[in-house]
Parts: C-alpha cells; structure tokens; sequence
C-alpha cells in the first residue's frame, strides 16, 4: 500500500478512536449526572420522610399533653371549643385544638333541617343540601329497610355498587357512602360531625363555626361573631346569647372530646393528628379511651 494512502488510514482510525472516546466520556457524564441527581433526590426524600416522623411525635405530644389537661380532677384548664393552645417541644411550635363533641353535628341524630343548613353553609345549592340531608336520614333510619330495592336502583343509577345503609353510621366518616356527598364537600364539614353526641342540634357554647351556621337563623358570619366574642371571655364568665334566639343548651362539657395537635416545620411541612376520646371516671382516678384516632386528619 502506498505511504500516502496508508497515512490516511491511520488518521482516519485516530479520528474514529476519539469519537469513541468523546462519546464514551458524553455516557459516563451522563450516568455520572444521573448517579448524582439520584443520591440528591433519595437525600432529599430521607430528610423529608424524617422531618414527617418528627413532626408526627411532636402533633401526638400535643394531643397527649391536651389528654393531660381534660383529664385532670377539676377538668383542666383547657376549653372544648376549638380555641388554639400553642405549646413549644423541643423548640418546635404545636398547635393543639379540642372540641367537645357536643358542639358537633351528630349525623345519627342531627334534625334534617341542621343537614340542610350544614351542606348550605358549606356550599351547596339548597335544593342539592335538601336532597342530601333527605339521603342522610334515609340511610341512618332503620325503619327504611323496606325500601331497599328502591334505594339499591337509585344509588346504582348513581353508579354506586351499595344502596343506602338502613342502620345508624358507627363512625363520622361513614358519611361519605351516602348518596350525594362528594370527598370535596365531606372534606369541609368532616371536623364538625360526630356520632357521640346523640343530639338534635349542636350545643352553642362549645360548637365551630361551621356548625353554628347550621342552626336555625344563623349564618356564616353571625356565627363567626358569636365565636370571637365567645373567645374573648373569660372561661368563668356568662356566655352572650345567640344571635337567633336559641336556648345556650349545655354548658357543661360532655365525655367525648376530639383534640387535633399540629406540628409544622419552617419549610412549611405540617403534620396532624387528629384523636376522639371518651372520658371515664374510674375510682380514685380519671382515666380515657380513645374512640377515633387519625393521623394527617382535616382540621
């Protein structure tokens, strides 16, 4: 072969061997660069998941230090109606908030015009509010039973695989099976329900707002006046009248308490631990069980 010839050759072996080489180091970057975003999301993902862990032992701290104060001989100082405490763990802030469950809106026993109120102040139409609170009173009513065929085709036409329950609900969140209610609307009132209260309609001295909006002759805003001037008073001090008119029902707690503690992180991070607990008065000693217990719970 001539030399000529023979020289292009080799230049032209060398210049495929640099490609080689170039591309070989482009792959190794790239992996490199991969290798490195994945170490810096799974660090990422640990300090999260711990951050959550710690947050989640400081939120049931503060339900344990709530548990603390309503069981104590003379009822502690802390008051069931949703007023925030603020306590400090280990430099970390946790707010802690408890609502007699007598405040609530009991979904076994709540009258029909309560639903009805309920879902308007929380944002329905009140023909859907009506038809809704008339689907809850059906379901809990075991007395309905012998419609089930009629209420078994309606919530399949709704393409639902169950009809109604024809039994009273066991928990508050029992309510989300019923026809009509949707995860966003259960989402907004899932704090004010309970079935421990057995009651009719929700005592003012201890209810949140969106359950005081639920009585007759109230609103959203009448209800959050009534609150902020209910917090203002001293716990030994008369409570205001309604702005309806109602009797203040009872002002005396009842043995179902909820507590929900909140912990949060300064990058915005917030866990919540959400616990009903029952009182009970054993001999020489107060002691509790605990009903419900729900962690990352609405507030």
């Amino acid at each position: 072969m001539p030399a000529g010839r023979s020289g292009r050759f080799k230049h032209r072996e060398h210049g495929i061997a640099l490609l080689v080489v170039l591309w070989a180091c482009t792959l190794l970057a790239i992996l490199l660069g991969g290798f490195a975003t994945l170490a810096h999301t799974e660090a990422t993902q640990t300090r999260y998941l711990a951050t959550r862990a710690q947050l989640r032992y400081l939120a049931e701290a503060g339900v344990m230090r709530a548990v603390a104060e309503i069981t104590t001989k003379n009822g502690g100082r802390w008051v069931g109606d949703g007023r925030p405490y603020g306590m400090s763990i280990d430099g970390q802030q946790v707010d802690v908030r408890i609502v007699d469950d007598l405040g609530k809106i009991d979904i076994n026993a709540a009258d029909p015009a309560v639903l009805k109120n309920l879902f308007i102040a929380a944002g329905l139409d009140p023909v859907a509010a009506s038809t809704l609170a008339d689907n809850v009173r059906e379901s809990r009513d075991p007395s309905g039973a012998f419609n089930r065929e009629e209420g078994t085709q309606r919530y399949a036409q709704a393409g639902l695989t169950q009809g109604p329950r024809y039994s009273q609900f066991n928990m508050p969140d029992e309510i989300q099976s019923v026809l009509g209610m949707t995860p966003t609307l259960y989402r907004k009132i899932a704090p004010v329900l309970t079935v421990w209260s057995h009651r009719q309609t929700p005592a003012a001295a201890f209810a949140p707002t969106l359950a005081l909006a639920a009585l007759p002759g109230m609103d959203t805003a009448s209800a959050t006046r009534f609150i902020s001037l209910r917090g203002s008073l001293n716990t030994r001090m008369p409570l205001p009248a309604l702005p309806n008119g109602m009797p203040m029902g009872p002002t005396r707690g009842g043995t179902v308490r909820t507590i929900v503690a909140s912990a949060s992180s300064p990058d915005g991070t917030i866990s919540r631990v959400s616990a009903t607990i029952r009182l009970e008065h054993l001999p020489g000693r107060p002691s509790y069980s605990v009903l419900r217990w729900q962690e990352d719970a609405v507030e």
